[in-house]
Order: C-alpha cells, then sequence, then structure tokens
C-alpha cells in the first residue's frame, strides 16, 4: 500500500500553504483521496503533481492553462518532473492559450459592443418617440387650459360689460326722470 501523507507533511515537503492545496485541488478537480475518516490523504503523486503545479505557476501560467496541461503532466504509472527541455513545449501552450483567451475576450466584447451599440440606437429612437408623445400631452392639455381660461376671462369681461351697461343705462334712465321732474 502507497504511504499516504497528511496535509501538514504534505505543506512542508511542497511549500505550499493548506488553502492553497484545497483551492488547486477545487480549480483543477484534482481526484484527492481521503482516508476512513473523511481526510485529505496524498499520495507521493499527488505531492509531485502539486510540486509540478508550483513550478507552472511560478513560470507564470494561470491554472486554466495548468487545467489544460494536467493530462500531459500525469501519466498513468505515475507523475514526473517538468524537464527543462519541456520548458518551451509549455510556454508555447501557455502562449496559445493566453492567446486563445484573448481571441476570445476580444470576441466576446466585440460582439456585446455591438449588440449594446445597436440597443443605444434603437433606445434613442424610442425615447425621444416618448419624449416628443409627452411634449405633445403637454402642450394640448396647456393649450386646453389656455382656452378654458381665456373662455373665463371672456365671460367675465362680458359680465362686466353688460354690467357696465346695465349702470349707464341706469344712470341715463335716472338722469332722464330728473330731467322730467325738474320740467325740462
Amino acid at each position: 500500500m502507497e504511504k499516504c501523507y497528511t496535509v501538514a507533511e504534505t505543506v512542508k515537503l511542497t511549500g505550499v500553504k493548506s488553502y492553497v492545496l484545497r483551492y488547486w485541488e477545487d480549480e483543477l478537480s484534482l481526484p484527492i483521496r481521503r482516508n476512513e475518516l473523511g481526510h485529505r490523504c496524498y499520495t507521493q503523486d499527488d505531492i509531485q503533481l502539486f510540486l509540478n503545479i508550483k513550478e507552472l505557476k511560478n513560470r507564470g501560467l494561470q491554472l486554466r492553462a495548468i487545467h489544460d496541461l494536467l493530462p500531459k503532466l500525469t501519466k498513468k504509472e505515475g507523475m514526473e518532473v517538468i524537464v527543462p527541455e519541456e520548458k518551451d513545449k509549455i510556454h508555447l501552450l501557455e502562449s496559445e492559450s493566453i492567446e486563445k483567451e484573448e481571441k476570445e475576450t476580444r470576441d466576446t466584447l466585440r460582439e456585446e459592443l455591438l449588440e449594446n451599440v445597436q440597443n443605444f440606437k434603437a433606445e434613442p429612437d424610442k425615447k425621444i418617440l416618448e419624449f416628443q408623445e409627452i411634449l405633445e400631452r403637454l402642450i394640448t392639455q396647456e393649450l386646453h387650459a389656455k382656452k378654458e381660461g381665456e373662455d373665463r376671462w371672456r365671460t367675465l369681461d362680458a359680465a362686466i360689460r353688460r354690467q357696465q351697461m346695465a349702470r349707464r343705462e341706469a344712470a341715463a334712465a335716472s338722469e332722464k326722470k330728473g330731467k322730467k321732474k325738474n320740467g325740462v
């Protein structure tokens, strides 16, 4: 049976903190065994894999690129340390991976930008139409209110004029009566 290392032992052997080991396990979907108590149980192959991942991270690879390299890092009979001549292959794979990610990001951003531009072009037309409708309603309401106000003023003016006319007529009639009484 293969020796099983605890988390603390693995941390000492790899120089990688325990939370980083758990993070890598989750992010890279590593099949780490567990003992009967449910504790992580690292094999020599697991330790070697962590050392390889640590080396790749030190070289600047992202976990996505490392995830793609995992099948090459593991062999059916065990792990193998990355040798310097593979460094060029890894850099090439890293460059290709980064270029692919950048292209995908550019394409996604370009699509989002085009969609936003199309929405922006459609939205102003819609907003302008809404604004015009609101303005037309307000203008109509104001004209109607103005007309009602003018009608009220005209009615009031007409009533005042009628009252003035009635007073003039009453004054004229009263003057006529006064002249008749005085004999004129």
